[in-house]
């Protein structure tokens, strides 16, 4: 008889992070097109996205500090589930798509930060804090791994099948609900007589900021990055049409072999380096990837890619470890969704100008001209980088 344990916690976590997050339906675009949006719906449906995230991230997360973990993971699940059934009765209606995507927003705040903490608090429960690393690279590159294997299996559906991509992802769904039952809630969050109050979190929250103002740097600064590090594997996906769908499931295969290891390096490299060390070099490289996208040639492009995506994949792990010693317990849930607001703001600044440019300049020009930003960028934050540690 299956016993809760903190220690199965860490594998029911990564378990809950395959079958949740699994990639199938990650030709959402095409099936948004497929279904009568034009590309200008689509970008207004990707910003309702992004919108939703950002003022629903921080509550999603003070749920969680002030309720139990497993609580915000079932309501993550719940609308995911309600998202797909939205997306598959949307039948070409606008607004029925943008309920779809407030809903996806929502099982994505709900998750955000969420999983991160149970994952870290179980750890620290079981005694085995010192191997977080270890532990969340494991569910970083189990994350990489099903988000690249949905998409390779999504693949086969590109051609009027897409509908069956969110059945699955329904099914996952509820597969996750029962991993959820499975797991053992941290015994911080049982002992406590009364759940703190809305308020006290909040407040606890910008003392924190004030108390530690690098950390609030840092997060700005981190998350404006990351967001220039996504961008090329965002736009990319609408350059991949020229290609058979046997050579897209490839290159799917290959990103995810890549960021694989990359988070295995992660755990090595960030017992030695910090986050706020590695970053301004990431963006560096990443620059001088960019501004090869001048030459056109669908090779480099692939390069570009796979190697911008690796990047990020190895920074994210090294960022949430060093993220995860910096915060209080009591908070960490709304800290970890402070961060994942952030990203989101920049997102919906960042995304759109970076289309707008591609549609005035072309998707080279807008890449290069990124790319000698980022590197212009990468000197000056190093240094600056004493004033965010």
């Amino acid at each position: 008889m299956f016993k809760k344990s903190y220690r199965h916690n860490i594998a029911l976590v990564g378990a809950s992070e395959f079958f949740g997050f699994f990639g199938i339906t990650s030709f959402w675009l095409l099936f948004l097109s497929q279904h009568g949006m034009s590309f200008g719906q689509i970008g207004i449906l990707e910003s309702l996205f992004h919108l939703t995230s950002l003022l629903s991230e921080v509550p999603s997360g003070v749920l969680a500090d002030r309720f139990t973990y497993r609580t915000n993971l079932y309501l993550g699940r719940l609308m995911s589930i309600l998202s797909c059934l939205f997306m598959l009765f949307g039948q070409g209606h606008f607004w029925i798509y943008a309920f779809g995507m407030v809903l996806n927003a929502w099982a994505y705040n709900f998750d955000s930060g969420t999983s991160t903490a149970m994952l870290f608090e179980s750890a620290k429960e079981a005694g085995l804090e010192d191997k977080f690393l270890k532990f969340s690279s494991f569910v970083s590159a189990v994350a990489e791994a099903t988000r690249t294997l949905g998409a390779v299996v999504a693949v086969f559906f590109v051609h009027g099948l897409l509908d069956m991509t969110y059945v699955i992802q329904i099914f996952f769904s509820l597969i996750v609900i029962i991993l959820i039952t499975m797991m053992k809630e941290p015994a911080f969050k049982k002992e406590r007589e009364e759940p703190a109050s809305l308020s006290c979190i909040l407040k606890t929250v910008v003392q924190e900021f004030k108390v530690n103002r690098h950390l609030f740097y840092w997060l700005i600064t981190s998350q404006v990055f990351c967001v220039m590090m996504c961008m090329f594997y965002f736009y990319y996906q609408n350059e991949l049409d020229i290609f058979p769908s046997w050579q897209i499931s490839l290159l799917m295969l290959i990103s995810s072999v890549i960021n694989i290891g990359a988070v295995w390096l992660a755990s090595k490299i960030g017992q030695r380096f910090k986050a706020v060390a590695l970053l301004p070099i990431l963006v560096g490289v990443t620059g001088m990837l960019y501004v090869l996208a001048i030459t056109k040639l669908p090779l480099i492009y692939m390069i570009i890619y796979l190697m911008a995506d690796g990047l990020y994949a190895f920074f994210l792990p090294i960022f949430n470890n060093d993220l995860q010693v910096m915060i209080p317990s009591d908070v960490r849930a709304t800290m970890l969704s402070v961060t994942t607001m952030f990203f989101s703001l920049f997102m919906i600044v960042i995304f759109p100008m970076t289309g707008f440019l591609i549609d005035w300049l072309g998707f080279s020009l807008t890449f290069l001209l990124l790319g000698i930003v980022l590197m212009l960028l990468a000197p000056l934050f190093i240094l600056k980088r004493n004033d965010l540690k």
